[in-house]
């Protein structure tokens, strides 16, 4: 077997746990929310449908633990010694966990997918009061997309937080938690301070009504989300491929 492919294995392995329950926790979700609506209207149980989108802290959080796991299972001397670039035991990690984002991703969005339709034919009926702004314009198909775009950024921008502060901390025997928290504190205000119009991007989502001209001004901001946690993941590359230390 390929060494790259053998590690993102043993780094899949790693987090099976964590992952088995976020992946059948929204499963559940999804179940619950598609049996509703089979009788075609709308229900309370839908608004489930929004957790799962709020997991990329939790995915950060796991990365960090897988990152720092190395050290607390006295693992790390056999872990750096592999034959492949201090980098790449970070990437296959990250790979690992961005695994699982999809996965939650696909059958969160797949179930979304499916009562679209179901619920813009109840608005546009009338059935249910429409919005100020006006019925949703939006195709479903492009749900995928959109969605996608939200939810890939975010988790991007807070695993390249997770990828700094977790290689930070290996340059400090103390104090680490309040380094964490100030990664994170400092890199979204960073974030926010150098495009102060992508939180406005962000909030589009809620707007009304959805269709392409939302989708463009969001993705923009989308994209900016996403370099900026590739930045701060090169960061935290470079000060681990440095710094690191068994």
């Amino acid at each position: 077997m390929n060494p790259l492919v053998a590690l993102y294995v043993k780094e899949l392995k790693g987090i099976r746990l964590v992952g088995a329950v976020l992946t059948v926790a929204t499963a559940a979700i999804v179940l619950v929310v598609l049996n509703d609506a089979a009788d075609g209207g709308i229900h309370l149980s839908m608004a489930l449908l929004i957790l799962p989108y709020m997991c990329p802290p939790v995915l950060a959080g796991l990365l960090m633990h897988a990152i720092s796991q190395e050290w607390a299972g006295n693992t790390q001397h056999q872990w750096l010694a592999l034959p492949v670039p201090r980098s790449t035991l970070l990437l296959t990690k990250m790979a690992a966990v961005c695994t699982l984002a999809v996965a939650i991703y696909m059958l969160n969005t797949f179930a979304l997918y499916m009562i679209y339709e179901q619920v813009l034919d109840t608005v546009q009926s009338g059935s249910m009061s429409p919005t100020p702004a006006g019925p949703m314009k939006i195709e479903a198909g492009e749900l995928w997309v959109f969605t996608g775009a939200l939810f890939g950024s975010l988790t991007l921008l807070l695993l390249g937080l997770g990828l700094a502060a977790a290689s930070l901390k290996m340059m400090l025997n103390r104090f680490r938690g309040l380094l964490t928290v100030a990664v994170f504190l400092g890199g979204l205000w960073l974030t926010e301070r150098l495009a102060p119009s992508v939180t406005g991007a962000i909030q589009s989502m809620e707007s009304m009504p959805l269709d392409r001209s939302v989708l463009t001004a969001a993705f923009d901001g989308y994209l900016y989300l996403a370099v900026m946690g590739i930045a701060f993941s090169v960061a935290g590359l470079y000060v681990f491929d440095r710094y690191a230390d068994a």
